[in-house]
């Protein structure tokens, strides 16, 4: 019965609206069409959770405040950047990320729905693609109706397959060779991540993801946090750093003969490359050092300079006895 004194509200949008009168002539909605919250998702999901998990509670004396906005703009393409914008300056106390408000776009829409529909060689398990924030305890909360379910969801869809949007813009960058971009932060790489999409697509290249770019993507998680996780006894500090350079390292030694299509099939990398990764990795921390004449290595790290001289002369030769390499 507090809530409104507690609650700051939400915020909607729509794109038509009707008014009437009550009995007692006070105004009142009759309708929306198009309705989208903009800022209190979490409001909402918090309401909806705690009739679903408490029945026993009484939600009729709750009352939520909401501004409402009617569109009227036309452009379908200037409505969206009114969303966005109404959301960015609405979640402005709440210091809202870019990647938050990247959400619904087509890209990562379409991600998702690859995450819901491809499944691991297995056949049973899936890998989890978080477009938005909380979206896989929502899953969690939605689906495990009971123990029992909920156990099966978490060994079908587990936490440690689950790859947010930051986490994917990380992949992909280190694996386009950009490891400088990578130690920039998960929100500027993810910026970075996002400008280079606008850029292909107002060049008419537009990025489709499809089953096979899923399963590069999944791929592609999976020799990064192996990479993260050798290299970590190995360094003293600076490891994410280490880690994207290292991948960098691996896409430019073993180029188009690096199989991702093993790794995905394997859901996971060879004993060869960890030790091959690890011989890359203590030559990046070293070569990481040098190159840096005394700099803060995360600071430099995040300069194109760093990466040309990085990769100004090669590293060890890769093995070729590495299970994930082509043959022939």
């Amino acid at each position: 019965e507090r809530f409104m004194a507690f609650n700051n509200g939400i915020v909607l949008v729509a794109d038509e609206m009707k008014l009437s009168r009550a009995e007692d002539g006070s105004p009142g909605i009759v309708w929306l069409r198009g309705m989208q919250i903009v800022n209190g998702g979490q409001t909402t999901a918090s309401i909806y959770f705690a009739k679903k998990k408490y029945p026993e509670t009484d939600l009729s004396k709750v009352r939520v405040p909401a501004k409402i906005i009617v569109m009227k703009e036309e452009d379908p393409a200037k409505e969206e950047a009114l969303v966005s914008d109404i959301s960015r300056y609405a979640n402005s106390q709440n210091a809202v990320r870019q990647s938050d408000l990247s959400a619904n776009k087509p890209f990562h829409v379409e991600v998702e729905r690859l995450s819901l529909t491809v499944y691991c060689p297995d056949g049973v398990g899936r890998w989890f693609y978080e477009r938005a924030a909380g979206s896989y305890n929502t899953l969690l909360s939605r689906e495990g109706t009971t123990l029992a379910r909920l156990k099966a969801l978490k060994e079908s869809v587990p936490a440690s397959r689950k790859i947010t949007k930051t986490e994917l813009a990380k992949y992909l960058m280190a694996w386009d060779v950009r490891p400088d971009i990578v130690s920039l932060g998960t929100q500027k790489c993810f910026d970075r991540f996002m400008t280079g999409l606008a850029e292909a697509e107002a060049a008419g290249s537009t990025v489709v993801p499809d089953p096979s770019f899923f399963k590069a993507l999944v791929a592609k998680a999976l020799v990064f946090k192996a990479v993260h996780k050798t290299a970590r006894p190995l360094v003293s500090a600076f490891l994410a750093n280490v880690a994207a350079y290292t991948v960098a390292v691996v896409v430019l030694s073993y180029r188009e003969s690096f199989d991702l299509e093993k790794v995905w099939r394997n859901q996971g990398v060879s004993l060869q490359f960890l030790e091959q990764v690890e011989i890359w990795a203590r030559e990046v921390n070293e070569r990481l050092h040098e190159t840096a004449n005394g700099k803060m290595i995360s600071e430099w790290a995040k300069r194109p300079e760093c990466r040309d001289a990085m990769f100004s002369r090669p590293f060890s030769p890769p093995s070729m006895d590495v299970l994930e390499t082509r043959r022939g």
